[in-house]
């Protein structure tokens, strides 16, 4: 593939995804959506935020802009999270497990302990058979979507969606807390973002 063909590759993903983002109004439950969003935001304690491979990376996103606005939120590995990790989790908590395909032993394996602890469990997937779908109280289900690499196999497009529901999902906890300028200065001084809020 010459440098020529490479762009074009490339042009090809970002169509896939402007279409695939278009569509998520249509895609999407928006029941299931208001559910997520609802049960964040009523969380009485803390949030953790799970998910491997490719999945864990989004899970870190994730936690971390919830954690901006002042959502107690963490990452959790899935790893570490057999390992003892997870004992941090009580009855009032809040666990999203981010997968694909729904079945992954090292998100699977830890559902066992959640249940027993009474930890919600918010399970956001393409595969509504999956083991983490039948387990969860709230699910919000992806679309099947084209990924944008040659063999259509890595989480490209599937990331982005996911992604982009939780950054909605973001503004729209803003909206309803009330989170202001102020607020996200005092967890939020460094960086451009920091002096843009001081004016400076």
């Amino acid at each position: 593939m010459n440098d020529a063909e490479a762009w074009q590759q490339a042009q090809a993903g970002w169509q896939t995804w402007s279409r695939t983002l278009a569509r998520l109004e249509e895609d999407i439950d928006r029941q299931q959506w208001l559910a997520v969003l609802n049960l964040l935001a009523d969380c009485p304690g803390k949030i953790a935020v799970t998910g491997i491979g490719t999945s864990g990376i989004a899970a870190r996103k994730i936690a971390h802009m919830l954690a901006c606005i002042e959502q107690p939120a963490i990452w959790l590995s899935a790893a570490d999270a057999a390992h003892g990790d997870i004992g941090f989790l009580r009855a009032d908590d809040v666990l999203i497990m981010l997968s694909r395909g729904g079945n992954s032993d090292e998100l699977t394996r830890l559902l066992p302990t959640v249940k027993e602890k009474g930890t919600r469990v918010i399970a956001v997937t393409e595969n509504p058979d999956s083991l983490l779908a039948r387990a969860a109280d709230c699910l919000l289900l992806t679309p099947r979507v084209e990924e944008i690499d040659p063999l259509k196999m890595l989480a490209t497009t599937s990331v982005v969606v996911v992604l982009a529901l939780f950054d909605g999902m973001i503004a729209g906890l803003m909206a309803k807390s009330g989170f202001g300028r102020e607020q996200l200065l005092a967890v939020h001084p460094a960086g451009n973002v920091g002096k843009v809020l001081r004016g400076e």
